[in-house]
C-alpha cells in the first residue's frame, strides 16, 4: 500500500532520473520509455487517489479501499 506522499516522493526521484538520463547504448531508449510509462502510472495513481478523497469528503463518505486509507 502506497500513501499519497510515498507516490510524490517517487514521482520527483523519477523527474531527477529523467532529467539526469543520457542514452548511450542500444538499451536505453527502452529504459527510458519504461521510466516515462512509470512516471505517467504514478502521476494517474496520484490523481485517482486526489480525486477520490474529494469525491470522498463531498459525499461524506466513511468507507474508504485499503489502497487509499494511508492517505
Amino acid at each position: 500500500m502506497l500513501s499519497r506522499c510515498s507516490v510524490e516522493i517517487l514521482l520527483d526521484l523519477l523527474e531527477i532520473k529523467l532529467a539526469a538520463f543520457v542514452v548511450q547504448d542500444r538499451d536505453d531508449p527502452r529504459e527510458l520509455e519504461r521510466l516515462k510509462n512509470c512516471k505517467r502510472e504514478l502521476s494517474d495513481l496520484s490523481q485517482n487517489m486526489s480525486q477520490y478523497r474529494k469525491r470522498s469528503l463531498l459525499h461524506g463518505e466513511t468507507a474508504v479501499p485499503a489502497l487509499l486509507r494511508s492517505i
